[in-house]
């Protein structure tokens, strides 16, 4: 094969597609020598997706020579139940025949149990040229990314847009409903589920929750902390950090 990756746990590629087969019908997948890439805008043009497999993280990774493929993710979509979360997947492509391959086996590797292989056609996705955002954020904090799951949940409940507020010693979540309902939560810089916050003054900005909800509740289980960095009026950019790579998402405001 032209490409071989293979993941000591296939639930970190498992849930990082399935947040972007809710977010994107194709891309592109670059495989170089530093490993496995992806940067692709949602047809809205509303959310920058940006995602990085490191090879040094991998259990193994080869590649003859830099390879693009094109991924339709909705394929993907019922294979990728199939992935445990302790299974290993690999990756294959194999150019000569045009394929793409995934590859599911115990964790203990493929000489001690069933081996599924699924294989799909390379497809000629369009590639789009993506500048680099000219972009510089006021305020930043970390958290514990259950948290912020649980938090963007509870806002999703009342509203369709989540506020955030980062002050120089605290971060406010709020949403606002039909009929006046409404749902807040307030961390300061002593809590536990708050890393660092760091905020000259307070900056505060709106977000379709449903675009957040949809990466926070898959990507919690692969990271247990979340970088958000915000300006007035501006994207927020979410940050997942996990053992074979960085997955991270860019979204605009929610303009009323």
């Amino acid at each position: 094969m032209s490409v071989r990756a293979l993941f000591p746990k296939g639930k970190e590629p498992r849930y990082v597609f399935e947040v972007l087969i809710g977010a994107l019908p194709e891309a592109v997948l670059n495989f170089s020598h530093d490993g496995i890439s992806l940067k692709a805008l949602d047809p809205t043009k509303t959310a920058l997706f940006e995602l990085m497999f490191h090879a040094t993280a991998l259990e193994d990774y080869s590649v003859e020579e830099e390879t693009k493929v094109g991924i339709i993710f909705t394929t993907l979509k019922d294979v990728l139940k199939r992935i445990g979360a302790t299974e290993k997947l690999e990756i294959g492509v194999d150019k000569d025949r045009n394929r793409f391959s995934l590859y599911v086996y115990p964790k203990k590797g493929k000489d001690v149990g069933l081996v599924r292989r699924f294989s799909f056609p390379v497809v000629q996705a369009v590639e789009e040229e993506i500048p680099e955002l000219p972009l510089s954020f006021d305020a930043s904090f970390e958290m514990d990314a259950d948290v912020f799951d649980d938090v963007v949940a509870m806002v999703e409940e009342v509203s369709d847009w989540i506020e955030i507020r980062v002050g120089p010693d605290s971060v406010t979540f709020r949403g606002v409903g039909e009929g006046g309902k409404a749902a807040e939560a307030e961390f300061t810089h002593d809590s536990d589920s708050v890393f660092s916050i760091s905020a000259d003054n307070p900056v505060s900005a709106k977000y379709s929750v449903e675009m957040l909800r949809d990466i926070s509740r898959k990507m919690k289980s692969l990271s247990k902390r979340v970088k958000i960095e915000l300006s007035l009026g501006k994207p927020i950019r979410l940050s997942y950090e996990f053992a074979t790579g960085i997955f991270t998402a860019t979204i605009a405001p929610r303009v009323d």
